[in-house]
């Protein structure tokens, strides 16, 4: 059994972590526990009555409040830091490859074994489909979200897609962009226009709408020459419905990962926003992994290349 037993970062990042992690208990017959996505699993079909946010799900006929859910949490992280059992951390320094560790062996055999950090992929330099693209369908499976936030989500595409040929879907990163990183992906909303009417000429010859995601407060006067939409501000709304979108843009973030990768839309990562972006630029999901698998000259980061 593999429990997840810490808290990395923000929802992109900890929908990745289990969705990796799940791809490897699929593959390899074993059970994940995942109390870490506490904040998170009254979102989601699967998770919003299983207070050990498990896969396979438990789905228990109970309700489950808050207060469980952090106990939960809390006595499992004491578990992991206690010694008794052997625990994994994930750090940028080191992070971790399945295809070359002998846990998948120990986890096989029943063994329990805590996980800390989030540096987690499924195969790294490994040209072979990867375990999240093959298994694909049963993770997207387990984190469908509630009946209501997909009606919501519906609702507003719907009503997009009557109005226009293509949509955008625009992640405008505020807030905690404004430190991460130094403000290094911190764009005014003019830099956002601009690179929205460079997209809006690739397709020029269609009805374009922007569907914007912000979490912080936008000037609806800078926007007027675009036709946009805003989204329903809802953490959960807000991310499946860039999924829902024909096409993604938006900072350095695992937030537009996991659309990218949830509803198989190519997204276009901002990270100059003096260049206009072509057709090209738009990218899947497992081609943005694939970019940091087989290359092994990149001057960036870790952290640029999988967020």
């Amino acid at each position: 059994m593999l429990v997840i037993s810490a808290k990395s970062g923000q929802l992109g990042n900890r929908l990745l972590l289990f969705a990796n992690c799940i791809a490897f208990a699929i593959e390899n017959k074993i059970r994940v526990f995942n109390p870490a996505f506490a904040e998170y699993a009254e979102f989601f079909e699967s998770t919003s009555r299983d207070l050990f946010c498990a896969y396979p799900p438990l789905n228990l006929p109970i309700s489950i409040n808050k207060f469980a859910r952090t106990k939960c949490y809390q006595f499992n992280r004491r578990l992991a830091e206690s010694g008794i059992f052997k625990t994994v951390s994930l750090t940028r320094e080191k992070p971790f490859n399945w295809s070359d560790s002998k846990l998948t062996e120990e986890l096989q055999t029943s063994a329990i074994v805590f996980m800390q950090g989030w540096l987690l992929r499924d195969g790294w330099f490994v040209k072979d489909t990867a375990l999240l693209q093959k298994h694909s369908t049963a993770i997207r499976k387990y984190f469908t979200p509630l009946k209501k936030y997909r009606l919501n989500v519906i609702k507003l595409i719907s009503s997009m897609r009557n109005q226009a040929d293509i949509i955008v879907g625009v992640h405008i990163r505020h807030g905690d962009y404004a430190v991460h990183q130094n403000g290094k992906y911190f764009y005014q909303i003019e830099e956002y226009v601009k690179v929205m009417k460079s997209v809006e000429k690739l397709f020029s010859n269609q009805k374009v709408a922007f569907l914007i995601c912000t979490n912080g407060e936008q000037n609806p006067q800078l926007l007027k020459d675009l036709n946009y939409y805003f989204a329903n501000n809802h953490i959960i709304e807000d991310l499946y419905a860039l999924a829902e979108c024909d096409y993604i843009i938006g900072p350095p973030s695992s937030y537009t990962m996991w659309a990218s990768f949830y509803g198989d839309r190519p997204l276009y990562k901002i990270r100059d926003v003096n260049q206009e972006p072509n057709i090209n630029d738009f990218v899947h999901f497992y081609e943005w992994q694939g970019i940091f698998y087989y290359r092994e000259d990149w001057s960036q980061s870790f952290w640029e290349w999988t967020n």
